[in-house]
């Protein structure tokens, strides 16, 4: 009698130590990655949770480990293709990816329920009411698109007519067609809205980009700090600490009670600004925390 009941006890204090082990797989080594996890794991760990990370790409015997996590957490596009892939019976938490690329996975519908995620890109009527709250003088805004950020265009093209704004949303299916179009978006002085589509915004083509819309007098509103050092007026991002945080506590609440939060935008963000270039186009912008201030009491967040 007294052995089964040590048995029942290490049964179930095993289930109970699988109850709060997270795994965490990432797309790949580097800075924003790194900086994510380590956000993520303090969160975690503050809760008394576990977090396994697993090496990418998966390796064959790392399933069993997977199998085992009442919980995977994934960094980026390709870690969440390749978890969707495996289909676990684990709650799983996407995160570090525009909703775009979550939107993409082909997530079962039984499945569904047991998936969540914290996305990198910032929601449509955030972006919007920044450019009425930093360029308020300003009502044409550009939309150009690729078959990555059509809908994502389309949600900004709503989000700016719902502010009485007048957007213009053109679409190329190739690079080669990115300048004749640009021109045409920019024939009158409007705010180029850049958003994340490789097929038109890359390290090809950034540089051209900014120069034709500098000289065609429109300010370029970017998604990460990159953008400003290279010549954008200002941008509006998410760093990945604040994406890891906030993953982190949807992660907690998935293991202390089993369902995780919805898809979710990040909620805390940052504005940066390039005060040279707005000196050259003549705009006057408020200091980078004031805009950050502004668009969070315009949320409803003191």
């Amino acid at each position: 009698m007294l052995r089964l009941l040590i048995l029942l006890a290490l049964a179930l204090g095993s289930r109970w130590a699988l109850a709060g082990q997270a795994c965490l797989v990432m797309s790949e080594e580097g800075s924003a990655f790194s900086e994510a996890a380590d956000a993520l794991g303090t969160e975690l760990r503050s809760a008394g949770h576990r977090l396994q990370t697993l090496p990418s790409p998966l390796r064959g015997d790392d399933n069993a480990t997977l199998n085992n996590c009442a919980l995977i957490i994934t960094l980026g596009a390709r870690a969440a293709q390749s978890i969707t892939a495996l289909a676990p019976r684990s709650l799983v938490l996407h995160t570090l990816l525009p909703r775009s690329a979550y939107e993409r996975l082909p997530v079962r519908a039984e499945d569904a329920r047991r998936v969540s995620a914290v996305f990198i890109d910032q929601p449509a009527p955030r972006q919007i009411e920044l450019l009425r709250i930093a360029l308020p003088e300003w009502s044409r805004v550009a939309l150009l698109v690729g078959r990555e950020s059509l809908e994502l265009g389309q949600r900004l093209q709503s989000a700016a007519r719902d502010r009485r704004l007048r957007p213009t949303l053109a679409q190329l299916s190739e690079e080669s067609e990115l300048y004749p179009t640009l021109q045409r978006a920019l024939a009158e002085p409007s705010i180029l809205l850049a958003m994340p589509d490789s097929t038109v915004y890359n390290n090809r083509t950034i540089s051209n980009i900014l120069l034709t819309a500098y000289h065609q007098r429109s300010p370029v509103v970017g998604f990460s700090p990159a953008y400003v050092k290279a010549g954008a007026l200002l941008a509006l991002y998410s760093t990945p600490a604040q994406v890891g945080q906030q993953a982190g506590e949807a992660a907690r609440q998935g293991l202390t009670t089993g369902t995780l939060p919805p898809p979710a935008a990040p909620r805390h963000f940052r504005v940066s600004t390039n005060p040279y270039v707005a000196r050259s186009l003549g705009i006057i912008l408020d200091e980078p925390g004031a805009l950050r201030e502004r668009l969070e009491r315009a949320e409803g967040n003191p």
